[in-house]
């Protein structure tokens, strides 16, 4: 039987000789990354993303001067150290490095051939040695702090304005900007009003809605199903997200029947992207960006920092006004209540007007009371 190193070809021997270990080891580990790699492909992981996680843990072993079965606790805190110490990295990349350790020791630990191969070889167990108390919290206040902004009630009602502006003018000069115009504005208010990160909002198909039964007169449209980002390193996440305004059903539907048909003149004919660009093919994420830009530029409001994302802050923001923290969490498929709070965005004289009403009421109501007790005596 061939052994590890046997495995590779001559391409891979510089490879070898340059990771540190042992030829054994080092066999074994390249095995490692690359079935590791098979499998984040398989998930649908984008190859610059495991391109970038399979260079930390080259870093991270290069660092260690040993092979994964034989890293522990104290190796990840010295290195983590010399992240956040050392080379300065913001908080945010050093839990992009210590995540890729972790996913990367998650496939290894539960991968049964390599279970086996390690303890055969080695009669090691493997393990994982990332946990809570050594990374880095999912988000910051600091981090919270340079996030994207929302757009307020006010800008997010002129955004849309435009828009409608410049569809009234396109058809009014029969414009050849009419058709992108009627698209942009149900990818964006799709965007705003599901709460939808951009790849998402690119990825939808015609096949990407629902019936919601406790709202039928949403008709197909009461549900959006998505592949969105997934979470602790895992490929894309399917979710469910609820149509929670009526304009959205039938906007899409005008849309669908009317405005979509003149971009398939030039699409193939099983085409099946919702939103398509002037060639027939699906809309790049790009030139969603560049449109964006476009429309903000019409409704004078450039310059501020909004970016598509800022839709979906907008999102939470205002969801939170009308449903619980919970029910706004579910919606926009956070993991933690924490990072749907640091999506909200209520301004200062909305909290103090609340908080006022609040104490009035409370207010207007002892008084009462006391009223009622005086008509008694």
């Amino acid at each position: 039987m061939a052994s590890n190193s046997e495995k590779f070809s001559a391409t891979n021997a510089l490879t070898l000789a340059h990771s540190g270990l042992p030829e054994n080891d080092a066999a074994l580990f390249e095995n490692m990354l690359e079935a590791w790699s098979r499998r984040r492909v398989g998930n649908n992981h984008r190859k610059k993303s495991i391109s970038g996680d399979i260079t930390i843990v080259r870093e991270f072993t290069a660092f260690t001067n040993k092979a994964p079965w034989y890293w522990d606790e104290d190796d990840f805190d010295a290195w983590c150290e010399e992240l956040g110490v050392a080379r300065g990295l913001a908080p945010s990349s050093q839990r992009k490095y210590q995540g890729a350790i972790r996913i990367f020791l998650e496939y290894i630990s539960n991968n049964v051939k390599f279970k086996n191969e390690v303890r055969r070889l080695y009669n090691i167990t493997l393990k994982q040695i990332c946990n809570e108390e050594n990374c880095i919290p999912h988000v910051s206040e600091k981090e919270l702090s340079n996030e994207r902004r929302a757009f307020s009630h006010q800008q997010i009602s002129i955004f849309f304005d435009a828009i409608d502006r410049s569809i009234s003018e396109a058809a009014r000069f029969n414009s050849k900007d009419l058709r992108p115009l009627q698209r942009d504005k149900v990818i964006f208010y799709t965007l705003y009003i599901g709460g939808l990160r951009i790849s998402e909002g690119q990825g939808l198909n015609l096949e990407s809605f629902e019936p919601n039964p406790a709202i039928p007169q949403f008709n197909d449209y009461g549900f959006i199903r998505v592949w969105g980002k997934g979470s602790r390193g895992s490929g894309k996440k399917f979710g469910q997200v609820p149509i929670t305004h009526d304009g959205l059903p039938p906007l899409i539907d005008w849309y669908v029947k009317s405005v979509r048909p003149h971009f398939m003149m030039n699409a193939d004919a099983n085409e099946n992207a919702l939103f398509l660009s002037e060639r027939g093919n699906r809309i790049a994420i790009s030139t969603i960006e560049a449109r964006f830009q476009h429309i903000l530029r019409l409704a004078g409001l450039e310059g501020l920092g909004f970016t598509p994302h800022s839709l979906r802050h907008s999102s939470v923001t205002h969801e939170s006004l009308r449903f619980s923290i919970e029910a706004v969490r579910r919606k926009h498929r956070h993991v933690y209540a924490s990072t749907t709070q640091g999506y909200m965005h209520v301004p200062d004289s909305m909290v103090n007007d609340e908080l006022n009403a609040t104490i009035k009421a409370q207010i207007d109501m002892a008084l009462d009371n006391s009223d009622n007790l005086k008509d008694k005596k």
